[in-house]
């Protein structure tokens, strides 16, 4: 096995081959996900609750307890812009591949606005970073969305989602995450053409409540993806352990589904 395929090995589940990710990169674009310690809390409690890995930024995982990082995946996020910004979907790369395998990351991950008025220097680092993977062993998660002036602000279709699969595809992730489009008949097709793994976001937490969440995530899955990336319907729930763990149960649960694999 490679390097890169160790590495995927630990952010996903060893019978399925599935993944349950839990984005915590917010704080830079929104600010404290909570008190001090929130991070810490947090991710032993989607450890315990089964989670397979937890995305950070590379100065956020020095205030987590490093021991927890035995029992979950850690995966460092690369890219950075804030909600205070002119440019709402401006992402820069604030940290480098190789600061974060000397941290200990299992895997990286970028964002990238399709549509941003940044896009083309979006799309440059996406194909530098790639490179650096390559050399370096290190899987690559990309976070594509469909942002911008010239687009509504609606939810992306079908359509739109797999030519942002095809863009990571070509680029050279190795995993790639998506927003969901509302139809798991239509995300079906997603899948059907894209080579690579693709994990769902669960988007910004509603007032449905903790079972909202679980039933998506649950609705989701029958379209065939590879896993989920919830982030704030996760962390900001109401009992978080129990949404986290439900959702392990239904990522973790054998069914015909794409596997991680080192691509």
């Amino acid at each position: 096995m490679s390097g890169k395929g160790l590495r995927l090995s630990r952010i996903s589940d060893h019978g399925t081959g599935r993944t349950f990710i839990v984005p915590m990169d917010h704080s830079v674009t929104t600010g404290p996900l909570g008190a001090a310690d929130h991070a810490d809390a947090t991710v032993r409690t989607l450890a315990d609750a089964g989670a397979d890995a937890v995305i950070l930024h590379r100065g956020r995982v020095r205030h987590v307890d490093p021991a927890v990082f035995a029992r979950t995946g850690l995966i460092v996020h690369l890219s950075a812009g804030t909600n205070r910004s002119m440019d709402l979907n401006a992402k820069i790369l604030v940290t480098s591949v190789e600061d974060a395998l000397r941290i200990g990351a299992d895997a990286v991950s970028i964002h990238v606005n399709v549509g941003s008025p940044t896009e083309r220097e979006q799309l440059a680092d996406f194909g530098a970073v790639s490179r650096e993977c390559e050399l370096l062993g290190m899987p690559l998660l990309a976070m594509m969305y469909a942002r911008g002036p010239l687009r509504a602000d609606l939810p992306s279709d079908s359509g739109e989602l797999a030519h942002l699969a095809a863009i990571a595809t070509d680029l050279g992730a190795d995993i790639v995450k998506l927003d969901y489009c509302g139809d798991p008949d239509e995300m079906r097709r997603v899948v059907e053409s894209c080579p690579i793994p693709i994990c769902v976001a669960g988007g910004p937490s509603t007032s449905d409540g903790d079972d909202h969440a679980i039933a998506l995530g649950a609705e989701i899955l029958t379209s065939g993806v590879a896993g989920l990336s919830f982030g704030r319907n996760v962390f900001e729930a109401r009992d978080p352990f129990a949404v986290a763990s439900a959702l392990a149960r239904l990522v973790h649960s054998p069914a015909p589904a794409i596997e991680l694999e080192s691509a």
